[in-house]
């Protein structure tokens, strides 16, 4: 019985330990292939002597408890909202989903928002929801104009992955020419964020 035990424990260690590997490559691989595109000469937002010298993106070490299982609650009828961006313009779009983060025994919200595209215009990104935020890293580890996270659209209400280890910069953290949402206030996160890319510097 005893020895039974071991090795059902030992079981489900070795598979515990094999998941988290296979979470780490796999965002690993994402990193990557994000790299891989702010080099190439016909998809990098960089200007070309950044482009040149640009070597790797600045990230915070891969960590799965960053990968959190929050509560996503459909927003019915949500508001329209004009996003301001850094140029000074608006983009619209409107309230799907509010979701609720717990941390540190602490609630806290973000909104998910669906981009309202201009009449005749067909994305060609598959359909998902924007969450720009900014945390009490922003301006420092962080770019100050806040970071981004899209995930899939769900269908209901409940339980849904929101994971921070994906969360990424606007483009205008790379250079200028850009118009970037800016994160509402209501997408303030009253704690540190240690997770997803950091502040973008020159290689």
């Amino acid at each position: 019985m005893k020895i039974g035990t071991i090795v059902l424990t030992m079981l489900v260690l070795t598979l515990s330990i094999q998941a988290q590997d296979d979470y780490t490559a796999k965002i690993q691989h994402l990193r990557v292939e994000k790299d891989a595109e702010l080099k190439s000469k016909k998809l990098s937002p960089l200007q070309k002597a950044d482009r040149k010298a640009f070597d790797h993106l600045n990230y915070y070490p891969i960590d799965e408890a960053w990968n959190l299982e929050v509560d996503f609650a459909i927003v019915e009828n949500g508001d329209t909202l004009g996003m301001m961006t850094s140029s000074g313009k608006t983009k619209q779009f409107y309230v799907y989903g509010r979701i609720t983060i717990y941390h540190d025994g602490k609630r806290e919200s973000l909104f998910a928002y669906n981009r309202i595209w201009p009449e005749g215009y067909v994305s060609e990104y598959p359909p998902s929801l924007f969450i720009p935020f900014k945390d009490h890293t922003s301006g420092n580890e962080t770019y100050g104009g806040g970071r981004y996270l899209d995930i899939d659209i769900p269908a209901e209400s409940g339980l849904i992955e929101l994971d921070f280890n994906l969360c990424y910069n606007p483009y205008c953290a790379y250079g200028d020419g850009f118009s970037c949402p800016l994160p509402p206030e209501a997408n303030a996160l009253d704690f540190e964020v240690k997770a997803g890319e950091k502040n973008y510097t020159s290689h």
